[in-house]
């Protein structure tokens, strides 16, 4: 740029969020700015040296009063820029409206020397790199690590922006081992759990534990009273309050038995109950006949004539039958409270019970012979936590591609409740704790948190809302990753304090998005339907200004066997008293 620059430029407005300038020798600004671009930066100053940056927005052909242009050889254009920081005395840059004297007498591009000086502001022990600036690709992005995995994060974007393999990149580099060995890195702070819809994330991570239908332990019993209802009970059926209140009966009472132990379990307790057991009680309950004869009181009477007192002592083990309905002095009997009312429920039950798609479910068992039950409560759960003595790396990847539909968001509910559940009581138990020990990745995340009201997705919804209200307080955070995010249900995208979007075609998209964002750049938010595939609006308190770059190739990604990641935290596991811990949740 020639040291004067006035020859080139000439500023006509200066607003809060516009500046207006003409460029009035466009030759020589064409020889000076061979990759300026809509959503380049300028450098405005006034004499006192103050400086504001700005991102050019928009620009127009200067026309005369007649129609045509003010010079048809060399004609003058009119660049629309809005503000997005300064420059302060020691050069380096910050958010705000410092304001600058007016009229400004200096207008420059900024060069490669001020754009990198913006991205090193960021702490040198804080910074995490995997892009570079779409403008100028010789200018590394920095984001502050901390600030970006601490808090929610969206990566979103169209069918074929590049979105999976950004997420990809972002995660490898999470997992990149720190320059010093010995110590442990900084950014490299958080185990990763992956729900990958499609099961295309293996390959990217050849090292990370993996999870699938085949083998993930989840047993049923785990499940808490949304999960269990949205499993097993129509909520459109006219008796669905009483198929509720004798399932719940049944399953607390299951419990009691099988675990003598534990006092006054409740019906969300992870503690262990037969399904069978409960489906074998209720089909009892729909077939009960009750004695009418004086003295026996209208309480259940088999067919043997034995009068039951206590239904758990002689429902749950078997099938039983009944006397037989009679009007007769005699023989006086009648239908139970709720003969025939669970005919449906219990062949649901049934169904879903035999149906062997859902066996990782319903029937998971440690042999042939035995099933998972409440002592095996912390192996189950160390499965997800991730800090086995076997396995060196920070990401587990849950493969969702071969679970049925139908059951997808009680898995994706259960397993984040879990976790979230861990995540509150390790705090309590490891109180000085201050690292963020958990990243929740959720692939095509449209899919199981959708806006939408219905009950398939209420127990999903509010562990996930959970998560994204109060999971920072835990060290949990969230990755919602999504082509559709205006299908996404708004309490959990809106606690996102960081963007990461790429190419969105659909206007819905676009404007839900633009809306939810934390800052308000029109200048490159208004690129979102023209992004290039693998390019992105990175935007948040993570990263000094809102910027387009474009994402590092996948090729580029860590060896694999050089994974170093929170030898201490690991260290702490070991030692805590998981005992302890197990005892926390359960109550």
């Amino acid at each position: 740029m020639p040291a004067n620059s006035t020859e080139i430029f000439r500023i006509l407005t200066v607003a809060p969020n516009l500046i207006q300038i003409e460029v009035m020798d466009a030759d020589q600004f064409k020889q000076d700015a061979n990759d300026f671009t809509i959503g380049s930066y300028l450098k405005i100053s006034d004499d006192s040296n103050t400086s504001i940056i700005a991102l050019v927005q928009s620009f127009k052909i200067k026309e005369t009063s007649s129609g045509g242009t003010a010079d048809s050889t060399n004609p003058s254009f009119i660049l629309d820029a809005q503000p997005i920081g300064f420059l302060d005395d020691d050069g380096k840059f910050k958010r705000g409206g410092q304001q600058i004297a007016i009229p400004p007498n200096n207008v420059s591009i900024a060069d490669d020397t001020i754009l990198k000086g913006i991205y090193e502001s960021v702490d040198e022990d804080k910074k995490f790199c995997f892009a570079n600036l779409a403008q100028k690709p010789s200018v590394e992005i920095a984001v502050d690590g901390d600030k970006f995995f601490s808090k929610h994060i969206a990566v979103v974007g169209s069918t074929g922006s590049g979105k999976s393999g950004t997420v990809a990149r972002i995660l490898q580099e999470g997992i990149n081992p720190t320059d010093d060995q010995t110590e442990r890195g900084v950014l490299n702070n958080t185990h990763i759990l992956l729900f990958d819809l499609h099961g295309e994330y293996k390959t990217a991570f050849p090292k990370s534990k993996k999870l699938d239908v085949n083998s993930l332990v989840l047993p049923y019993w785990l499940m808490n009273s949304e999960e269990l209802e949205e499993m097993f009970i129509e909520s459109n059926e006219n008796n669905s309050h009483n198929q509720v209140s004798q399932f719940r009966y049944a399953v607390i009472q299951n419990k009691i038995k099988y675990n003598p132990s534990v006092l006054n379990p409740s019906y969300d307790s992870p503690l262990y109950f037969s399904l069978k057991e409960v489906h074998t009680f209720l089909t009892n309950l729909n077939n009960e006949v009750v004695g009418k004869i004086d003295g026996e009181n209208a309480r259940p009477k088999l067919s043997d004539g034995t009068l039951v007192d206590d239904r758990c002592t002689h429902y749950f083990d078997e099938k039983r039958t009944f006397v037989v309905q009679s009007t007769a002095a005699a023989t006086k009997a009648s239908n139970g409270p709720f003969n025939g009312e669970f005919d449906k429920f219990v062949m649901r039950l049934e169904s879903k019970i035999n149906d062997n798609r859902l066996s990782f479910l319903l029937k998971p068992k440690k042999s042939e012979t035995e099933e998972f039950n409440t002592s095996d409560f912390p192996k189950i759960l160390k499965q997800f936590i991730g800090y086995d003595e076997a396995e060196n790396d920070n990401i587990t990847i849950i493969d969702l591609s071969g679970i049925p539909f139908e059951v997808l968001s009680v898995v994706v509910s259960l397993i984040s409740r879990l976790v979230f559940d861990f995540c509150f009581h390790y705090k309590a138990v490891k109180p000085l704790l201050t690292e963020v020990p958990f990243l929740l990745v959720l692939e095509e995340a449209h899919n199981y948190i959708p806006q939408s009201e219905g009950a398939k997705y209420q127990s999903v919804k509010k562990s996930i809302e959970r998560i994204a209200k109060e999971g920072r307080k835990y060290g949990l955070s969230l990755m919602i990753v999504s082509q559709r995010p205006s299908e996404i249900s708004e309490t959990i995208f809106s606690q996102c304090n960081n963007f990461v979007a790429m190419r969105l075609t659909n206007p819905t998209d676009q404007q839900y998005v633009k809306r939810l964002m934390p800052d308000s750049v029109s200048a490159i938010t208004d690129t979102l339907p023209v992004l290039e595939r693998q390019e992105a609006l990175i935007i948040g308190d993570c990263i000094p200004i809102p910027t387009i770059v474009r994402i590092k190739d996948l090729s580029d990604k860590p060896d694999s066997n050089d994974i170093h990641f929170r030898t201490e935290w690991k260290k702490d596991w070991v030692d805590i008293t998981f005992t302890e811990l197990i005892k926390k949740i359960k109550k």
